[in-house]
């Protein structure tokens, strides 16, 4: 069972306030064009190489006022501004460096090791904007990356095993805290933020990307950050357009039109309904089937639309069994990614069970789509679900699964951007 039960309750309470805490982020501001920051950069350099601990301190001014948010990080050339990077040595690379080595707990009770290879000529490059990890409850910026610990939760969980088939570009960037949802700081807080990523992704078109197909990834505030990276540089750009295979925009508030697969938050991209589509977008929210969203946990960014359901297990529709669910058997911030008890020692960094979970795009109550999930094990599977889907943290009326939105489905993710760069003739 995870052990969710020690999230602290202030964390708990002004979550909630916030309107469904990180499920909820892009409903804070309305996504328009990126203020800048009136402030000058205060970054220092030791030689040639920023040190991103000290670059661009920001405020926790209550203002609201832009001019009070620290300005952009400047030199993403440099790859210390970056967790992964090609240019960073292979152990300085949070990604490379990592091991991601997994034990297969196989149906009949037994284990298997399943190695990560990392791929040594990838044919394209992705994109990776990690989640609220800074879960001070005062608005605010994260100033410091002294300590990238909190950062490493997702980036692990998320975007690191997908170095099997492409370069990982996962800038840092001074992310709003958890107490800036619902305060009247988010949307200058969030815009601040945003420069960041609009800074990083400049940086990789000026000078990695080369013409190279692109797979864009996002996670809840990170969601929010490639989203309006999207609608503000790929969509108008015809020629980036055209190089993106997809995007995976999870654990946000994306939406399109009832019954339609195009429009609303993106007006170009469409929805993926095939593992081989191209330019498409896979968006969801996971909750549990037995515990499906309340409290308007699951609301739209744009009102009187639906909420997007593109189920990577099954993108023509109906229901299939996730092809891999990666669980991390460790965890650097355990109120936000807590450890899985799985039962028995396990001595790898990851557990990974096939085909055990079900996943289908249901509706709530509000008629609003999310991912359900629910275990499906075939008869004589002797597994057990190591999820504890009634912890507090996984409650249907403030996270929900929130937090594993790209475990349950990740086999399937990876699939289905191996399926997009084979169809782009990669």
């Amino acid at each position: 069972m995870l052990a969710a039960s020690r999230v602290p309750l202030a964390v708990f309470f002004v979550v909630v306030a916030c309107g469904g805490g990180e499920g909820g982020e892009s409903d804070s501001t309305e996504t328009g064009t990126a203020a800048t920051s009136t402030e000058p950069s205060t970054s220092t350099t030791t030689g040639n190489t920023t040190t991103p601990t000290e670059a661009a301190p920001t405020t926790t001014s209550s203002s609201g006022d832009p001019s009070t948010t620290g300005a952009p990080l400047e030199g993403y050339a440099d790859p210390a501004l970056w967790l992964c990077h090609p240019d960073k040595p292979t152990g300085a690379d949070a990604c490379l460096s990592a091991d991601l080595t997994a034990t297969e707990l196989l149906p009949d009770g037994g284990t298997a090791i399943v190695e990560h290879t990392i791929a040594a000529a990838p044919a394209f490059d992705c994109f990776y904007v990690y989640p609220t990890v800074d879960i001070r409850l005062q608005p605010g910026q994260t100033e410091s990356f002294d300590d990238l610990d909190q950062e490493l939760d997702p980036l692990l969980n998320q975007a690191a095993r997908f170095t099997s088939m492409c370069r990982m570009f996962a800038p840092l960037y001074h992310q709003v805290t958890i107490g800036t949802y619902g305060s009247g700081d988010a949307e200058a807080l969030l815009t601040a933020a945003y420069q960041d990523v609009l800074a990083a992704f400049e940086s990789y078109l000026e000078h990695h990307a080369d013409g190279r197909p692109l797979l864009i990834l996002g996670h809840s505030q990170g969601t929010y950050m490639t989203t309006r990276l999207i609608q503000e540089v790929v969509e108008p750009d015809p020629a980036l357009r055209e190089r993106l295979l997809a995007a995976f925009l999870l654990g946000g508030s994306f939406s399109v039109p009832f019954g339609e697969a195009v429009g609303g938050t993106l007006s170009t991209l469409p929805l993926c309904d095939s593992a081989e589509q191209l330019g498409c977008v896979v968006a969801y929210r996971t909750y549990a089937a037995a515990l499906p969203p309340e409290g308007g946990s699951n609301a739209p960014d744009i009102p009187g639309n639906d909420v997007a359901c593109a189920n990577p297990a099954a993108p023509g529709g109906g229901s299939a069994r996730a092809r891999g669910a990666f669980f991390p058997n460790f965890t650097h911030q355990e109120a936000v990614f807590p450890k899985i008890d799985f039962g028995a020692a396990i001595d790898t960094p990851f557990v990974v069970m096939r085909d055990f979970y079900g996943l289908s795009c249901q509706t709530d109550g509000d008629g609003q789509h999310f991912l359900a999930v629910a275990p499906e094990p075939d008869d004589g599977d002797v597994r057990t679900d190591p999820v504890d889907v009634t912890a507090p943290l996984f409650a249907p009326g403030f996270l929900g699964l929130h937090v594993l939105d790209y475990n349950y489905a990740l086999q399937d993710l990876l699939d289905a951007a191996a399926a997009k760069a084979a169809a782009a003739g990669l």
